[in-house]
């Protein structure tokens, strides 16, 4: 399921989609102008800023997209199995990396259901649990990659590069 000891690395599909929800979710941080000014609109009751359109459904479609995408991970995840943390991993630092993974993964798949369920349904509260699970988020991708370089620079690992270098079946 999570490990495989006959997986060494990621499958081309997995680095490619872990890269493309990367590029997403960057894309949503930075911009999310167009569904914030459409979003306070559509709470003070008046129309939709013109100017923002694109913006709002580029957001709304890019999300719709990493929700997607991260089911695909998840599938790939447990049919193909994830390469194992190094031998020589201390047992807290693969207890906290399958923390963040466990955590991105849900907040992957929680933010755009809750954006749809404030957009799509008009749940004012869903907006505000969307916007603690962006912080959320943003604070579990900071670590992710606080831990890849860590793997990287200090314990020598070749942990990052498996995501830069698919295996080869």
């Amino acid at each position: 399921m999570a490990t495989d000891s006959k997986v060494t690395g990621y499958s081309p599909m997995q680095v490619a989609l872990h890269w493309s929800v990367v590029v997403l979710v960057a894309f949503q941080y930075l911009a999310h102008d167009g569904i914030e000014e459409t979003w306070r609109a559509y709470m003070r009751n008046e129309p939709q800023p013109g100017d923002m359109v694109a913006l709002t459904y580029l957001h709304i479609a890019a999300g719709i997209t990493v929700f997607i995408l991260a089911l695909a991970r998840l599938y790939l995840r447990f049919s193909r199995g994830v390469p194992p943390p190094p031998a020589d991993e201390p047992r807290l630092l693969q207890l906290l990396a399958d923390v963040v993974h466990w955590s991105i993964y849900a907040l992957l798949l929680l933010l755009p259901v809750t954006g749809a369920t404030a957009w799509f349904l008009g749940v004012h509260a869903a907006g505000g649990v969307h916007e603690l699970l962006k912080n959320l988020l943003l604070g579990a991708i900071a670590l992710h990659i606080s831990g890849a370089l860590f793997q990287h620079l200090i314990l020598r690992s070749h942990v990052l590069m498996r995501m830069f270098h698919p295996e080869r079946s």
